[in-house]
């Protein structure tokens, strides 16, 4: 035992002391958008690798280390290494870095990386991959049907397929949820469809796309039994590059973003409404186009609170043509009568190749028990703070003076009228104050009540204009509903604004 550990020992002070530096990369040519990965290795104990953010202007993606001890003849070395991962677009040179190895400083050669264009599949390979566009030119906004499609001839044997996404800039891209299998010839193919939208004008290139083929090796002693090789599978991995594609996009007159053709309509849930509570306005949308890109309405109407919800847009590839549903939810809230205006959409038609602007028709609500101090005659409006009362017209009437004798029993009678209306104007009085704090105890329970932000911002919505607190809260809850917000809501502050 003695022996065994004594030649551990001996073993580990045999480590080299002498560094050796050495650089290498995965591969010194590679396509267009391929991870280049540049390898710095160091003999010793104790290695510092230089801190490498970028290679050529390119950032670096990824870094691993790894180490390993090697015995050669009683030698014992010990080498480090690092990886730097970066995705180059043309040649390079990777400069020289310097690295310390057990105190001494190395310098690194340079090292040569060819960046190569992407030899694009034929017919009458082995394996093919195309990509295809149903039109050569568009306009913004307007959708285009990309087909990818992947081939290999019948009595070529493939075990795994993995295609990468369409990469375009200035375009939205949808994918389509179908895949289509079948034979052209001596190929089989897999086509896969996308519906992509121009966001802007201009002549622009389809870089190509790539699939990796992975096709399990044969010939590995015991793995190669089938039993085996139905857990254990090493892939040989190829790789094929598609075509590029070039398309030329026209812009829309005024600026527009929306193509295709449409339909408008808004309907609100009443047209009579008790003050303070809401009309629900739904506006729905439906046509053919890029109608993922119809922007949300935000109506605006004097003395009213108006909260326009978040669209909800459902679309789908329907016999060719990408259509689409559009759907949108607005809550109004006033105190009198009011008129929802009427909304527009305008967009590029598809089909008379003009400018187009539909509308709805503006809806008259009518509150019920809301406040009625709207003068008419009595006044002319200037501005929102200043009005100009009309001039009240004197009129000279002739009276004649008649004596009548009182009676004394009448004074009576006015002594008696005049108390049972002070006791009735008293006893209202305790009834409207009773009424109202009744009122607000039910809103303090209902703010104890609230399960969520949605609840809350409910209960709290027809009081906006109440408070400043209640507005706040309302502004932060819609925040925490709709765009993931975190606010904390303070109910007890709320409370007392109704206490």
């Amino acid at each position: 035992m003695k022996k065994i550990l004594g030649s551990l020992i001996i073993i580990f002070l045999s480590v080299n002391i002498f560094a050796n530096v050495d650089v290498s990369v995965s591969s010194p040519a590679v396509y267009r958008g391929d991870i280049v990965n540049y390898t710095i290795s160091a003999d010793g104990t104790n290695i510092d690798f230089p801190k490498i953010k970028e290679i050529d202007k390119y950032p670096i993606i990824g870094t691993s280390s790894a180490q390993s001890i090697n015995i050669i003849n009683g030698t014992t070395t010990r080498t480090i290494s690092k990886t730097y991962s970066f995705r180059p677009d043309k040649s390079l040179t990777i400069p020289s870095f310097t690295v310390k190895a057990d105190g001494k400083s190395y310098k690194t050669k340079e090292l040569k990386v060819e960046v190569l264009k992407p030899q694009a599949s034929k017919n009458g390979q082995a394996f093919v991959l195309e990509m295809r566009l149903n039109k050569k030119e568009a306009f913004v906004g307007e959708p285009i049907k990309l087909t990818v499609a992947f081939k290999r001839k019948l009595n070529a044997h493939i075990d795994k397929l993995q295609l990468s996404e369409p990469k375009l800039d200035n375009f939205w891209v949808k994918k389509v949820d179908k895949v289509e299998n079948g034979n052209e010839g001596e190929y089989i193919f897999e086509k896969r469809y996308y519906q992509i939208f121009p966001q802007k004008a201009g002549e622009f290139k389809i870089p190509p796309i790539e699939a990796l083929i992975g096709i399990v090796q044969s010939g590995n002693g015991a793995f190669n039994d089938p039993f085996f090789s139905s857990f254990i599978q090493d892939l040989d991995w190829h790789k094929i590059y598609s075509n590029d594609l070039n398309l030329k996009v026209h812009p829309l007159p005024d600026n527009l973003e929306l193509y295709g053709s449409y339909k408008i309509e808004a309907k609100a849930d009443r047209t009579k409404v008790y003050a303070n509570k809401p009309v629900n306005l739904t506006i729905t949308i439906e046509g053919e186009g890029n109608i993922d890109d119809i922007k949300k309405f935000n109506p605006t109407i004097d003395s009213a609170i108006v909260y326009a919800d978040e669209p909800k847009i459902s679309s789908q590839l329907v016999g060719g043509v990408y259509r689409g549903t559009f759907i949108q939810k607005i809550a109004i809230i006033a105190d009198n009568n009011f008129t929802i205006p009427s909304m527009e959409l305008k967009y590029f038609d598809k089909d008379t190749k003009k400018v187009k602007t539909i509308k709805t028709k503006p809806i008259d609500i009518e509150v019920i028990g809301g406040d009625k101090s709207i003068h008419k005659s009595s006044s002319i409006e200037v501005s929102p703070s200043s009005k100009i009362e009309a001039p009240k017209v004197q009129t000279i009437t002739k009276t004649k003076i008649v004596k009548v004798k009182e009676k004394a029993y009448i004074k009576y009678i006015f002594l008696a009228v005049g108390f049972i209306l002070g006791a009735s104007g008293v006893l209202s009085f305790y009834l409207i104050k009773n009424r109202v704090i009744k009122r607000e105890n039910d809103m303090v329970k209902a703010i104890k009540k609230a399960k969520n932000d949605r609840e809350l911002f409910n209960t709290l919505l027809p009081y906006a204009k109440k408070d400043k607190i209640i507005s706040n809260a309302l502004n932060r809850l819609e925040e925490n509903i709709y765009r993931n917000g975190k606010n904390k809501i303070d109910r007890e502050e709320l409370m007392e604004v109704f206490e």
